[in-house]
C-alpha cells in the first residue's frame, strides 16, 4: 500500500516543483555521488541505464538490472532499457508516462526534465541505506564513465605492483653482496662502491656521468606536468562552455514561457476593458496559464 500511494504521489509531480529548477551541474553531481559514476553530460542518460539504476536505488530488487545494456549507443539499443524501466514503474505502481521517443533522441531538454523528475521522486522516496551501486552493475560490460569514480585497476598495473618490490629487494641484495666483496679485497681499499675495477678514476667519471641524467629527467617531468595541467584546464574550459550553453537554453526556455504568460495576461486585460460583460472566470484563466506552462509550443491561447 505504501508503494502504491508513493506511485500516485509521484505521478502528481508538476513542472513547478523545486526539483525542476535544479541546474545541470547539480544534477550531474547528484548522480555521480549516488551511483558512483562520472557523467559529464545530461545526454548520456538517454540510454535509460542511469534511470534504471536510480529507480533501483529507491526500490532495490525491483529493477531487472541484469537486463540493462550499459553499452547501448543507438536508438534501437536504448529501447530495451526503457522496457526494463517501464516494467519497474509498473511493479512499483508509479503512474508516470515515459516519453521514450523523445528521450532516446538524446536531446538535452527532454532528458534534463526527466532527470529532474527522477530526482524529485528520489527526494520523496529516499534510497535504501545499504544500497551499493557498484555491485548492482557487476557482471555487465560497462562504459568508462560507469566503472566507478576511482576506475578499475588494469591487469598491467596489478602485475607491476609486486615485481617492483622484488626488483628493489634484488638490487639491495646485489649491492650488499658487492660491498661485502669489496671489503675482502685488501689490494683496493679506496675503490669506489659500485666500481668493479676498483679504479678511482672510473668511479669518479661514472659518478659525474650519473649526475647529468636527473637534470634531463627533472626537465622531462616538469614538461609532462605542465602538459597534464594544460589538458586539465582545457577539459575544465570545455565543461564550463557546456554548462554555459545549458544555462542559456534553460534561460531561453523559461523566458519564452514567461513571455507567453505576459502576452496572455495583456490580452485578458484588454478584453476586460473592452467588454462590459466578460465570460472569463478564474478557473478559465488558471487553465489557460497552465496550458502555456506545460505546452511544448509557444502559441498563446486566445483569451
Amino acid at each position: 500500500m505504501a508503494s502504491r500511494g508513493m506511485g500516485r504521489t509521484a505521478s502528481t509531480v508538476g513542472m513547478m516543483e523545486g526539483a525542476f529548477f535544479v541546474s545541470r551541474s547539480d544534477l550531474l553531481q547528484w548522480i555521480n555521488q549516488l551511483l558512483e559514476v562520472h557523467l559529464t553530460k545530461v545526454e548520456q542518460c538517454a540510454s535509460g541505464a542511469i534511470y534504471c539504476q536510480i529507480l533501483d536505488a529507491c526500490h532495490p530488487g525491483t529493477v531487472a538490472m541484469r537486463k540493462v545494456n550499459w553499452m547501448a549507443k543507438s536508438d534501437h539499443e536504448f529501447i530495451p532499457n526503457y522496457k526494463v524501466l517501464q516494467a519497474a514503474f509498473d511493479k512499483n505502481v508509479i503512474e508516470r508516462n515515459i516519453d521514450v521517443d523523445k528521450l532516446i533522441r538524446a536531446k538535452y531538454q527532454d532528458n534534463l526534465e526527466f532527470l529532474q523528475w527522477m530526482k524529485c521522486y528520489w527526494e520523496r522516496q529516499g534510497v535504501a541505506a545499504d544500497y551499493d551501486p557498484i555491485p548492482a552493475r557487476e557482471g555487465k560490460v560497462l562504459p568508462a564513465w560507469a566503472q566507478g569514480i576511482g576506475g578499475p585497476i588494469s591487469a598491467g598495473q596489478k602485475e607491476n605492483l609486486r615485481p617492483q618490490s622484488f626488483a628493489a629487494d634484488g638490487i639491495g641484495k646485489k649491492n650488499a653482496a658487492s660491498s661485502g666483496h669489496c671489503r675482502t679485497r685488501p689490494t683496493a681499499p679506496k675503490a669506489v662502491a659500485g666500481s668493479r675495477s676498483g679504479s678511482p678514476d672510473v668511479g669518479t667519471s661514472s659518478s659525474r656521468a650519473g649526475r647529468s641524467p636527473p637534470k634531463s629527467s627533472a626537465a622531462h617531468s616538469a614538461a609532462e606536468g605542465q602538459k597534464q595541467q594544460l589538458m586539465t584546464q582545457q577539459t575544465e574550459i570545455d565543461e564550463l562552455k557546456e554548462t554555459l550553453d545549458g544555462l542559456q537554453r534553460e534561460r531561453d526556455f523559461y523566458f519564452s514561457k514567461l513571455r507567453s504568460v505576459e502576452v496572455y495576461c495583456s490580452n485578458v486585460q484588454t478584453q476586460l476593458v473592452a467588454e462590459e460583460e466578460c465570460n472569463l472566470t478564474t478557473q478559465c484563466v488558471i487553465k489557460d496559464v497552465q496550458d502555456i506552462l506545460y505546452s511544448e509550443s509557444e502559441d498563446v491561447p486566445a483569451a
